[in-house]
Formats: C-alpha cells, sequence, structure tokens
C-alpha cells in the first residue's frame, strides 16, 4: 500500500512541474486597460495593445459585452458602456478581424461630436515627430 502511495505522490508532483513549466513557456500579452469612468478616454485609445488580443482574452479581461454588433464594414464589434453611474456615458467598441483580434477600439463619449478610434490615436502618435521633422507640405509655407 504504502509503494502506491509513493507513485501517486510522484505522478502528481510531475504533473504540476508539468503544467507550471508549460504556463511559464507561454508569452505574456499586455493587458489592455479597463473600461471605466476613472481613465481617461485619450490614454485607453493609445495604450490598447491592438492586433494582440484575441476575443477569449478580451472577454476575460472586460467581461461579456452590452452587445455584439456588426460594424459597417463587416467586422464584427462587442460594445461596452462606461460612466453611466456618474451622468457621463462613454461607449467603447472592440473591433474584431475575421479571425478573432481586437484590430480597433472606437470610443465615442456624449461630451465629444465626434469619436474617436484607438488605430488614429496609435498612428499620429508615431506619425507627428515625423510629420514635424519634415517641413512644410507642397504649397505650404513656414
Amino acid at each position: 500500500m504504502k509503494r502506491n502511495n509513493n507513485w501517486l505522490w510522484v505522478v502528481t508532483g510531475a504533473l504540476v512541474l508539468w503544467a507550471s513549466v508549460g504556463l511559464a513557456g507561454q508569452p505574456q500579452k499586455p493587458m489592455p486597460p479597463k473600461f471605466i469612468f476613472g481613465n481617461d478616454p485619450a490614454e485607453v485609445l493609445y495604450e490598447y495593445p491592438l492586433g494582440i488580443i484575441n476575443e477569449q482574452d478580451a472577454f476575460a479581461h472586460h467581461g461579456g459585452a452590452v452587445r455584439k454588433v456588426t460594424l459597417p464594414n463587416g467586422n464584427p464589434g462587442w460594445l461596452y458602456k462606461a460612466g453611466e453611474q456618474e451622468g457621463v456615458p462613454s461607449i467603447y467598441v472592440l473591433e474584431f478581424s475575421r479571425d478573432g483580434v481586437v484590430i480597433d477600439v472606437l470610443h465615442k463619449d456624449y461630451r465629444y461630436k465626434i469619436g474617436h478610434s484607438a488605430l488614429q490615436y496609435q498612428y499620429l502618435q508615431h506619425v507627428e515627430a515625423e510629420l514635424q521633422t519634415l517641413g512644410p507640405g507642397y504649397g505650404e509655407k513656414n
């Protein structure tokens, strides 16, 4: 009986070691910012890791969407609301590619007339410095 008990401990230890080694080898994905009233929407859009988070990760991090939508370009989207309790409703929409990866985050706040996009914010963040060093464009004066 004692021999079987020792063997059970060895197998259990091996399984725990195997699982921990498997999890340690997994690459860590950056966690996106939460869709809450206290977070500045511009910072959320700047920091959202586009092209990395899949549907499963988005669900695990943000929870279930208020509504699932189909965007005008045909891509699926998940709609989230924030700030309703504070009287400042704010809408975030995760846009997924056909293979289920977040490719953009759309934001509409009732304080602004137009919405914003993570792709727009992140593109402008990298391009503005380059545009400043290029000088004036065609037909523009200094």
